[in-house]
């Protein structure tokens, strides 16, 4: 059969769309991260823009910032590889039989963007999602400020100071609450390291990262990831009883929210 030659092709990405917070966005659209800033932070005007590296060790993230007449603006990018071959690898064979990692970069662009859009639905503090661009596999979102609690841990093993340490497992139990009610609505998160839990100035806490989340899933993974990484920063020489402290107020905010005890077993 020989084409029509008054057949035109029709690409069905250009009928689909990704819903943000800016609105529908085509699932064929290809910008760049100036390309973005020009258009959706400068509004076509002139402006200065910078765009500064400020993560790389499991995706490449970017922090936009721009400059014009009318103030600064900052947004966050995060561009997906694929990793097949080095990323998850090494978790992926110390979890072999308990846990599957998703490693290529459409995947992880698809989980990040899904489980944003969800969460924030569904009434959470996740950055909200300003852009995708699927042909170049990055997601542009709100910028969060604030101090991952990571830090907040690392501050309270070698503080001797009482307030600093009721503090930190105050946080520590809204965040085993946040996690349960997550966990309510049938997602779990995957990658629950501490440093992806960001605590703004005025006491709110956001989640980010969820290009390992999934609908259903493990929810004891998710407990123990943050446990174990919540221990990596509480060596034993620090005092064991913090990290106790910090492991019972993470348990009693779980259930508080509503998680299941088994899962804590």
């Amino acid at each position: 059969l020989q084409p029509d030659p008054n057949c035109r092709f029709i690409d069905p990405q250009n009928y689909v769309y990704f819903p943000t917070s800016k609105g529908l966005v085509s699932l064929a659209d290809k910008i760049d991260m100036k390309g973005f800033a020009q258009r959706m932070l400068l509004n076509g005007q002139n402006g200065d823009i910078e765009v500064e590296h400020i993560g790389g060790m499991l995706n490449d993230v970017f922090l936009i910032k721009a400059h014009s007449e009318a103030g600064d603006d900052k947004v966050l990018a995060k561009r997906f590889k694929d990793w097949s071959g080095l990323k998850w690898f090494p978790l992926t064979l110390w979890s072999f039989g308990a846990k599957a990692f998703a490693v290529s970069g459409q995947a992880l662009l698809a989980k990040e963007f899904a489980i944003s859009e969800f969460l924030h639905g569904q009434g959470f503090n996740v950055p909200k999602i300003w852009h995708v661009s699927n042909a170049e596999r990055i997601v542009f979102m709100d910028y969060i400020d604030g101090e991952n609690l990571s830090e907040a841990i690392k501050r309270v093993a070698t503080s001797t100071d009482q307030v600093t340490l009721e503090d930190t497992l105050e946080k520590v139990a809204r965040v085993g609450e946040i996690f349960a009610q997550v966990h309510s609505r049938n997602v779990t998160l995957g990658d629950t390291k501490p440093d992806n839990v960001l605590i703004k100035n005025d006491s709110s806490i956001f989640l980010i990262d969820f290009e390992q989340a999934a609908q259903e899933g493990d929810k004891a993974w998710d407990i123990a990831v943050f446990l174990y990484y919540s221990g990596h920063y509480l060596q034993p020489f620090y005092n064991k009883f913090k990290a106790e402290s910090v492991s019972k107020a993470f348990i009693n905010g779980y259930l508080k929210g509503g998680g299941n005890a088994d899962d804590i077993r």
